[in-house]
């Protein structure tokens, strides 16, 4: 056990390292658990998967057990257990000495310190209630201590196996405020900051939730009368964002680019209806154009993940990829033996959508390896809290996926895909973040984007003026609503031309120039607000389609890209993930598929079953009689 003194903490801001670098995008196969079995990172690294993951933690986990097997590491102000950490290093590194190892950093409030010598008038529990004590400078400076001496205490002594470090916080480690806004001392100072610093009124306190979830028209805030609700949730996103910052530059002056540093975070595909609004999340685009962060992190949906779904990312992993940053997969998906786990007495949570049995298990953990291989993420298995992954064919097909990802995922590969989706974050200010449509916008949307028989690529609206969109024939925005001057000219320059389909959603440009206006609608897309029914118009150069409701189903959305002249490779309904070299196919239904391809390949080869589909060939057939995934290198396509 060692004291050491307290290091002052840094400006809110932060500012740029002088020796910042940005690492190239991460590209592992891991293996990751809580449970800390070192018989199963045994067995993992005897089947050749020798990353994995260390994650000292000082909290219980949401499901009320700890997250860790070892003791806590932060015992007091200043205290802290190098021993239990070393330990650690030591039981991993025993159980694979070959081990290269990813370690998580954990930043929440251990339990003592909301507590600490009845101080509690403005701590509180950072994983539960993240935005309360966000802006709290005690917190910072107290657990900016704590990780820089950790990051300290493992540089100097594990540098050699360390590859990547990722810092975790709040609920369920993902940087996720489950405040609901609610008002604490220091976050209210920050409020009134935040709107001094942008040359607004005082407004003295945080709204109450009558006025901060007010919206005036429908499922819209209006830009006036709402004014202070939609900047406090714009604040809230800016306090979790600048959080995750200030840890990330306090990381970079002890670690100093030597590894990348990842983080959970950006989950725009995936919190819905009472979550994405509120939860900080909507910080995404500020932390990924900073130099201190490397790569992203997010379980594979938790939506549509079943045999036979689609699966899919929370996070628009296009604008990952085109600012060079790395994203990791997780699958966490619940397996056939996995359902056998029980915490507190109860099931593990999720496991009703868990794979039945091997056959589905197998073919599940083949999507999600396609899925990464395809999408050119890392990725790594998450035995989350043990028994996930059991049985010889379980095994034996995790050491093909991983002589595979070894061979093959550093192949250089590009997008094919030739629809575009742009993701609005100002504009999920103004939208009524309790809305029962909410899903509908962005969640439905995806899995309906997944089932029309074509790949797409997901970017921030941000990035629209630097994306280059001359492979994209149909672009979707499923919620720009917000639409100015500024971005009226930037779509007309860039999106709205060259023979381009461009499907717009519900209110398309209904708030503009600091207005809540519907006719503006029209101008946008030609058709009136209001009109009940899809509705198509040639504006000249480009093709307009106006959706009056939000998640345009798979069946249309194949009907407009086919007439924009998007290639479709498979059927309405089915699963596939496509590159320049790679195509993966998932179903749970028997039946006889047919690929179709945009050009002749001079072979097809299905790596699973190591077996030629066919040879100088612009379609082929996958017959099943069970869950299957398969996996083909592409060649000469």
């Amino acid at each position: 056990v060692f004291f050491v003194t307290t290091i002052s903490a840094v400006s809110l801001l932060g500012e740029e390292t002088a020796d910042s670098q940005q690492h190239a995008p991460v590209r592992w196969m891991a293996f990751h658990s809580y449970l800390r079995s070192l018989d199963t990172v045994r067995q993992f690294g005897d089947l050749g998967v020798d990353t994995v993951t260390c994650f000292p933690a000082n909290t219980l986990s949401s499901v009320g057990v700890p997250y860790s097997p070892y003791p806590p590491i932060w015992l007091a102000p200043n205290l802290y257990d190098f021993a239990c950490l070393d330990k650690q290093f030591e039981d991993l590194l025993q159980a694979n000495p070959r081990a290269r190892i990813i370690c998580e950093i954990d930043l929440n409030t251990p339990v003592w310190w909301p507590r600490w010598l009845g101080a509690a008038h403005d701590r509180d529990d950072s994983f539960t209630k993240l935005g309360k004590v966000a802006a709290n400078s005690k917190w910072r400076q107290d657990t900016r201590a704590y990780l820089q001496t950790v990051l300290k205490h493992l540089e100097e002594n594990y540098s050699r196996y360390i590859i990547a470090y990722v810092l975790v916080g709040g609920m369920t480690l993902e940087w996720q405020d489950m405040a609901r806004g609610e008002e604490s001392a220091s976050r209210r100072a920050a409020w009134r900051k935040w709107m001094i610093d942008k040359g607004l009124p005082d407004p003295i306190d945080i709204p109450p939730a009558s006025v901060r979830d007010h919206v005036s028209h429908g499922i819209f805030r209006d830009p006036v009368g709402d004014a202070i609700g939609v900047n406090y949730w714009r604040f809230n996103a800016d306090l979790i964002a600048e959080t995750i910052l200030f840890y990330a530059q306090a990381s970079q002056e002890v670690i100093k680019h030597r590894v990348p540093l990842g983080v959970y975070y950006g989950y725009w595909l995936e919190h819905g209806r009472g979550r994405l609004l509120y939860e900080g999340h909507l910080g995404f685009e500020r932390v990924l154009l900073s130099p201190d962060v490397d790569f992203f992190l997010a379980p594979g949906s938790y939506v549509d993940r079943q045999v036979g779904g689609a699966s899919g990312f929370m996070t628009c992993l296009a604008s990952i990829r085109h600012h060079g940053k790395g994203f990791v997969h997780e699958v966490d998906h619940r397996t056939h033996t996995a359902k056998s786990v029980t915490l507190l007495g109860l099931p593990v949570p999720g496991h009703q959508l868990g794979f039945p049995d091997e056959e589905a298990t197998i073919a599940g953990l083949r999507r999600e390896f396609a899925l990464a291989l395809i999408q050119g993420t890392a990725m790594w298995w998450f035995d989350m809290f043990g028994h996930w992954y059991e049985g010889d064919q379980v095994l034996n097909a995790i050491q093909q996926m991983g002589a595979l990802w070894h061979r093959i995922a550093h192949q250089p590969c590009e997008s094919v895909a030739e629809v575009a989706v742009f993701v609005d974050s100002e504009s999920l200010l103004y939208l009524d973040g309790m809305a029962p449509s909410y899903n509908d916008f962005l969640i439905n949307q995806r899995i309906s984007l997944s089932k029309m028989g074509a790949p797409f690529d997901v970017y921030t609206f941000s990035d629209l003026p630097t994306v280059d969109l001359s492979r994209y024939k149909m672009v979707l925005f499923p919620n720009l609503f917000v639409v100015d001057a500024e971005r009226r000219k930037l779509l007309t320059e860039r999106v709205c031309r060259s023979g381009r389909t461009v499907v717009w959603v519900y209110g398309p440009g209904i708030i503009s120039d600091g207005r809540y206006d519907p006719a503006r609608v029209e101008e946008l897309t030609g058709v009136p607000f209001g009109t009940n029914d899809l509705t198509a118009r040639s504006m000249g150069d480009w093709q307009s389609v106006f959706s009056p409701r939000p998640n345009v189903p798979a069946k249309t959305l194949r009907e407009i890209a086919q007439q924009a002249g998007v290639h479709l490779y498979c059927e309405e309904g089915q699963v596939l993930y496509v590159n320049s070299r790679f195509l993966a196919f998932h179903t749970a239904t028997p039946g006889r598929y047919t690929i179709r391809l945009p050009k002749r390949c001079s072979k097809i080869e299905e790596l699973f079953s190591d077996k030629i589909l066919a040879e100088n060939a612009d379609r082929f057939v996958v017959e099943c009689d069970k869950p299957t995934t398969i996996l083909c290198q592409l060649h000469g396509l």
